[in-house]
């Protein structure tokens, strides 16, 4: 399970998503640190946290705004969400957390976990984004993919919204279904631009929901190897903010 937690706020004028903030499992409970996706975004950041984005944070509990993305166990709909995630529901609040804080609020944040990265392999389950701007086409062929069913990333160099943009195909058809999140392209570039890597990597389907929203619809599993000295998320959005770069 991840020991960190990221958030990112979705610009709802040019649909890009912004990480802001990390949230880190310690041993004596929760510590919330902004980053420097920050730093573009002018009041936004403060004004949604009301916070001082320059301070770390500390907490025996979850802070409140995290706290309240948790659906309570007795809601009626809770089993049904907890399967469109592939969670039990049992697990602790932080683990929930990076599950059901996939689900965008109505204040544009999302919470997304750090990937995995043990013995050599990175390891990732993800929702696929973008399925509601795809071709009709598309959001009907997800309704017939099956659970591990291999899927193809392709580097989608000419992006004009993210230059490091990663769509995701079928094997055996010519249809785009959907895009790797934003926060997660620079790691699937970095690793699939190298053929060594990009030969043995597997994008397969975890779970499709057909009654879930279109942000919940299908879920990946992406495993690649990794080089010596790699690390995860490791770009400038996702760096503490201090004091001196404030």
């Amino acid at each position: 399970m991840p020991t960190n937690l990221y958030v990112a706020w979705q610009n709802q004028a040019t649909r890009a998503w912004h990480t802001v903030a990390r949230l880190s499992r310690t041993q004596t409970g929760y510590e919330l640190v902004f980053t420097r996706g920050v730093t573009s975004l002018l009041t936004i950041p403060s004004d949604l946290f009301r916070m001082d984005v320059r301070e770390r944070y500390s907490s025996d509990e979850l802070f409140p705004l995290f706290k309240n993305r948790l659906l309570s166990r007795s809601r009626a709909d809770f089993a049904k969400i907890a399967r469109w995630l592939n969670v039990m529901g049992s697990e602790d609040e932080f683990d929930l957390l990076s599950k059901f804080g996939l689900i965008p609020g109505t204040d544009s944040l999302l919470v997304y976990p750090e990937p995995d990265v043990i013995s050599g392999t990175y390891g990732l389950d993800f929702f696929v984004h973008g399925i509601r701007q795809m071709h009709k086409e598309a959001r009907e062929l997800c309704g017939t993919l099956r659970i591990g069913q291999r899927l193809l990333p392709l580097l989608d160099v000419q992006n004009p919204v993210d230059p490091n943009a990663v769509a995701i195909r079928c094997v055996d058809q010519p249809v785009l279904v959907g895009y790797v999140p934003t926060f997660y392209s620079t790691d699937f570039r970095q690793l699939l631009s190298q053929p060594r890597l990009a030969a043995k990597a597997q994008l397969t389907v975890v779970r499709f929901n057909e009654d879930a929203p279109d942000q919940l619809k299908l879920l990946c599993r992406f495993a690649c190897a990794v080089p010596q000295g790699f690390r995860a998320l490791n770009s400038e959005a996702h760096e503490p903010v201090t004091d001196e770069a404030a």
